[in-house]
């Protein structure tokens, strides 16, 4: 089969490689399936694994692997304890984890049902759009469904919510989310301002460009107090010190990143890494507000909470750019920007 290996820790030009002779995966255990993928989504994730930023938390990972989580395909063979999926049938999901001997950034994944994320794919969500699901609407979920306080329990109450890179993977997810599990909830996106309208065509009820820096200071003096979710989406202190005041009393400050921005696009060590838990256990003790981080993303909730929303039209994937398989690097270039909106999808050939 085609796929893109990770063959060693470096620039995306230099850690993968395009094979066409790799041998293709077969089923394990009677939960899993095999997947002919038609399209995989990238996440930032398996961006920091392949440059080796974050070798500290993937040493035991042996190369050459074929990394990648989110898929979009057809199911070709399937394990004697499968009765909820058929031969033939279109699905979506994500692996449980991105990184690994056999992801999908190749022409076929096995997924374990029990596990991993998967659903069926809605007949009107292409296999691209479907691809751009997975790691990135899983973690909006877990951060402002999970993590915001009652919302899970009971969603139909009115609630104000902020996401900072509206315009990215998570962010645009977060938007369409926070609207999708309640119309009137206000949501406010924060941006660049050529992606204004992109965010507002989610749903988004306001927008503050933050290189405009009269509205941006106006935004964070006038909404003090106000806002009962934030959802981080880029990290550092620099944002947390200038938003958790626009949280009211029982707010909740949800972020995908942590406290240090874009954690994994540079070098971790075991340095960066007790500065890192210090902070956290810090702001979990002594914060105004509850600081919570994402580490787990509900998995097993895909099919049954998040999918229906597909199928219902409430939320739709989003596709940023396509870039062939062989060409795969170039993604991995490309979220390096920390500029991308929406999802990068690669093509499977």
């Amino acid at each position: 089969m085609h796929g893109l290996q990770l063959v060693k820790y470096g620039s995306p030009k230099e850690s993968l490689a395009y094979k066409e002779d790799l041998p293709i995966p077969k089923i394990k255990t009677p939960n899993q399936v095999l997947v002919s993928v038609k399209a995989a989504g990238v996440n930032p994730i398996e961006a920091k694994v392949a440059s080796g930023n974050i070798k500290i938390a993937t040493f035991t990972m042996p190369l050459p692997s074929i990394i990648g989580a989110d898929f979009a395909g057809v199911i070709e063979e399937k394990g004697d304890a499968v009765t909820e999926f058929e031969i033939g049938d279109e699905v979506f999901g994500s692996l449980q984890a991105p990184f690994g001997l056999e992801g999908t950034y190749a022409q076929y994944t096995v997924v374990d049902i029990t596990k991993a994320s998967i659903a069926k794919k809605p007949k009107h969500v292409s296999f691209e759009q479907a691809a751009s699901a997975g790691i990135a609407v899983l973690t909006a979920y877990q951060g402002i469904i999970k993590n915001g306080r009652g919302i899970e329990s009971n969603p139909h109450e009115k609630r104000k919510i902020l996401i900072t890179a509206a315009s990215g993977g998570v962010g645009s997810y977060g938007v369409q989310l926070a609207k999708a599990i309640y119309s009137d909830n206000i949501v406010v996106g924060i941006c660049s301002g050529k992606n204004a309208e992109f965010v507002k065509s989610l749903g988004a009820d306001q927008v503050i460009d933050y290189k405009d820096e009269a509205a941006y200071k106006s935004f964070i003096t006038e909404e003090k107090n106000s806002f009962d979710v934030i959802l981080d989406c880029v990290g550092g202190e620099d944002y947390y010190n200038q938003l958790d005041p626009l949280l009211k009393k029982d707010g909740v400050y949800s972020t995908a990143v942590g406290p240090i921005e874009h954690a994994g696009s540079n070098h971790v060590g075991l340095s960066s890494i007790t500065t890192l838990i210090s902070k956290i256990g810090y702001k979990k003790l002594f914060a105004p507000h509850t600081y919570a981080v994402i580490t787990t993303i509900p998995y097993v909730e895909f099919k049954d909470k998040i999918a229906p929303l597909f199928e219902s039209k409430a939320i739709h994937g989003m596709t940023h750019e396509e870039i062939p398989l062989s060409e795969g690097h170039k993604a991995h270039e490309k979220l390096f920007t920390h500029h991308t909106v929406g999802k990068i999808i690669l093509k499977i050939d």
